[in-house]
């Protein structure tokens, strides 16, 4: 068992913000999140990507909302190496799919967000929980889909979090990004915000709703590759409000050890170093439990695997 991300590939990035994107978000400006700009067609199609790359992947945009002859001359770049794309809902079809599996394309990065009706209409997304559904059927058998998720969006709550999770699970996604909203500025939510239509979650609502998302995520055979939003240190000024935290990861795993411990009332734990900082962070320092370092890749809670822990934690509450 390994809750890190372990044999990482080089992955070869190329940042198109905004590119494709027929709706404007109410919480995006990619512009503003990223720090890029969108890089010239000819620029893009002359880069030097080392043979040793494994992946080439765009990110940003909505890849497959891009112009046709533009999709293939970006997928034309170093034919060979695979391609990770990003993309939404409402711009999947066959005749997408069709082309994207001609053109070497490994895996596409779904930007769900929620399938609560309200949520996605109010944030301005664009397309419904329907849509989003066929979409991941379309893709889900076909590439590696990793499913992007936002807690505390607009006329959202935890019970709609939670839900959208089960039913992604009930439909085979396995692997999941999951991310706060946080209020940029130069966004509708910044003006949302300003004016009280919107309340960003608090940064204690946003650690305990997305650690239940996880416990519910790997209890089913699940992976989440990310927790938290990667901000550029030098776009951290243009945060405006929400549940910003650099550590966001740490914090949610350190809240899954601790609802565990606290609910199955465990008296001792095992843990690989790696692991140490879930243990010993965000107070959990001081938990009454006994603590051993193992060199084997595992937790357990009183001799009881972690994946076990947290069937158990689920079927409790």
């Amino acid at each position: 068992m390994s809750l890190l991300k372990k044999n990482k590939i080089k992955i070869y990035p190329i940042f198109l913000p905004n590119a494709g994107c027929r709706t404007r978000c109410v919480f995006c400006n990619q512009y503003i999140m990223t720090g890029e700009k969108t890089p010239n067609l000819k620029f893009v199609e002359n880069i030097n990507i080392d043979e040793t790359i494994d992946e080439i992947a765009f990110y940003g945009g909505t890849f497959t909302g891009l112009p046709k002859e533009t999709i293939i001359k970006l997928l034309s770049i170093k034919p060979d190496i695979p391609k990770r794309i990003s993309t939404r809902p409402d711009c999947v079809n066959d005749e997408i799919i069709g082309l994207l599996k001609q053109m070497n394309v490994k895996v596409i990065e779904l930007g769900i967000e929620s399938l609560d009706d309200e949520v996605l209409n109010v944030s301005k997304r664009g397309y419904n929980s329907e849509d989003a559904i066929n979409a991941v059927k379309l893709i889900n058998n076909q590439f590696l889909l990793i499913a992007h998720l936002m807690v505390g969006l607009p006329q959202d709550n935890k019970e709609k979090d939670l839900d959208t999770i089960k039913n992604l699970l009930n439909i085979g996604v396995k692997i999941f990004r999951i991310h706060p909203t946080i209020v940029f500025k130069n966004t509708e939510l910044e003006r949302m915000f300003l004016s009280g239509e919107y309340e960003p979650i608090s940064l204690e609502d946003a650690v305990d709703i997305v650690s239940e998302m996880v416990m519910l995520v790997e209890a089913n055979g699940g992976q989440v590759v990310r927790i938290g939003y990667h901000i550029p240190e030098s776009q951290k000024k243009f945060i405006v409000a929400g549940p910003y935290h650099p550590s966001f990861g740490d914090m949610v795993r350190s809240r899954i050890v601790r609802k565990i411990i606290e609910k199955l009332d465990v008296k001792s734990v095992e843990y690989n170093k790696k692991y140490e900082a879930w243990f010993n962070s965000h107070g959990n320092k001081f938990l009454s439990v006994y603590r051993k370092i193992v060199d084997e890749d595992r937790i357990t809670f009183d001799g009881i695997d972690y994946k076990v822990a947290i069937e158990r934690y689920l079927t409790s509450k």
